[in-house]
Order: C-alpha cells, then sequence, then structure tokens
C-alpha cells in the first residue's frame, strides 16, 4: 500500500482516515479482553476511538515548561480491541511546546517501525504539528524543529501503511496523562511494556468511548463507574490493558 508520505517534493499527500480494510486477519491476541457484550458502550461525546482491524493506534502528547525550556513527551499504543501494547516517556530539552510535540510524533514514529508494526494510526492533539508534518515542503533544513519535521516525513518513504491525523485532546488522554508518569528524572527514554496503574481508569474509559472533559479530569460518578467495572473485569480475569 502506498504509504501516507510522500518524500518531498512534491508536497505529502495525505490518506483519510479510515485506512482501508487489511487484506490479511492478523493472528489472534495472547490475552483476554472483555467480549464486546460485556462492557458497556457509551460513545457520547469526544472520545478515543478504536482503530480498525488489524491496525494499532498512537497516541502522542507532550508537556512543556516554559521557565526551564524542558519538557515531557509521551506516546500510547494500542490495538483494535484498545489493549495496551506500549507506551513511551522521557524528557527532553525543547525549545516550545511544538517542537516537544514533534519530538514525541517523532520517537512514536521510531518505535513503532523498530517494533515491527506496518498498520499504524498516529494521533497529535497537535493541529500545527500535524498540518506541518503532512504539508510542509523542506529541501534543507534550517534549524533543528525542521530536522525533526523532515525525519518524521521520512518515515513515511518506507513501507507501511502509516495514517497521521489530530485528534482533540479529550481523545488523548491517555498519552497526556502519561507525560505527568515518567520513570525518572533523566533524559532516557522509558518504554512502557505494561501501563502504570494510575492510567488503568483511563484506559477503560477510553475503551467504553467514555467522554473525557476537556480540563483532562474524570469526575466523580465517572470514576465510581469505571472502579465499579474494574472490579466486575478483575473478578473475572478479563483484561483491558
Amino acid at each position: 500500500m502506498n504509504p501516507i508520505f510522500l518524500t518531498p517534493p512534491p508536497p505529502f499527500s495525505f490518506i483519510p482516515f479510515p485506512p482501508p480494510s487489511p487484506s490479511s486477519v492478523p493472528p489472534p491476541p495472547l490475552y483476554c479482553p472483555p467480549p464486546p457484550h460485556f462492557l458497556p458502550t457509551i460513545s457520547a461525546g469526544i472520545h478515543w476511538n478504536k482503530p480498525p482491524p488489524g491496525f494499532v493506534k498512537l497516541n502522542t502528547d507532550a508537556s512543556y515548561k516554559y521557565n526551564c525550556q524542558r519538557s515531557s513527551i509521551a506516546g500510547v499504543c494500542r490495538d483494535e480491541d484498545g489493549i495496551w501494547m506500549f507506551g513511551f516517556s522521557s524528557r527532553v530539552q525543547s525549545g516550545s511546546s511544538f517542537e516537544a510535540e514533534l519530538m514525541a510524533v517523532r520517537e512514536a514514529l521510531k518505535l513503532a517501525w523498530d517494533k515491527g508494526l506496518r498498520r499504524v494510526i498516529l494521533e497529535s492533539d497537535s493541529e500545527s504539528v500535524v498540518n506541518r508534518i503532512r504539508n510542509q515542503t523542506i529541501r534543507q533544513p534550517k534549524n533543528q524543529m525542521e530536522e525533526i519535521i523532515l525525519e518524521c516525513q521520512g518515515y513515511g518513504s518506507r513501507a507501511w501503511s502509516c495514517f497521521i491525523q489530530h485528534t482533540r485532546r479529550e481523545g488523548n488522554f491517555a498519552a497526556d496523562a502519561l507525560t505527568k508518569k515518567l520513570a525518572s528524572e533523566s533524559f532516557d527514554l522509558h518504554v512502557w511494556n505494561h501501563p502504570p496503574e494510575s492510567l488503568s481508569l483511563i484506559l477503560l474509559a477510553d475503551m467504553i468511548g467514555m467522554e473525557v472533559p476537556r480540563h483532562g479530569a474524570l469526575d466523580k460518578n465517572q470514576i465510581a463507574q469505571l472502579k465499579v467495572l474494574k472490579r466486575e473485569l478483575l473478578a473475572r480475569n478479563l483484561h483491558w490493558y
């Protein structure tokens, strides 16, 4: 299949969501996800959406601190059932929130490729970052940001189906939460093979399509509902992350 990007020039073309259905059936998962009839379906308002069958979804985010030019970046990768595949987080040096968001996208693309994923939807809640990667033509980078953009675009010329798109902040809650959950204060990249426990309710909310308020915090009623559902899933040895 043609990748989402073409090496400039000419400018990139973009294949709109949803991607075409995969031609091959993926192998069965090694986990036991909850059966569809067990989980309630809410799907009201803006929320995270599962990728189509055969695809994974990578959500990225960054948190920028203006007073020290230090940022944290993070990403969350989930499969078509909404089950955690991996995550990453790291501290980085960046001159702006835009640059930090770019660095998060670059790291996500690199990890996805290195892990052998070939059907990927990448989402960022930075519309300007998505637009620059998809549309900007760079022949000779003039600064670090343009170098990162060019590097992100370079992944598009590889042999995979990689789709990049913008999502609202409400649909990026898990990645946002992971930017605040760093494994250490070092600048080393940390890959989360298993999600931190603090993300369990967020991941469950995403799986059932629960709307997350724009300020990024579940209300008391939502938390109570999710805790009840979490206990029921654990009692039946069903996994959602």
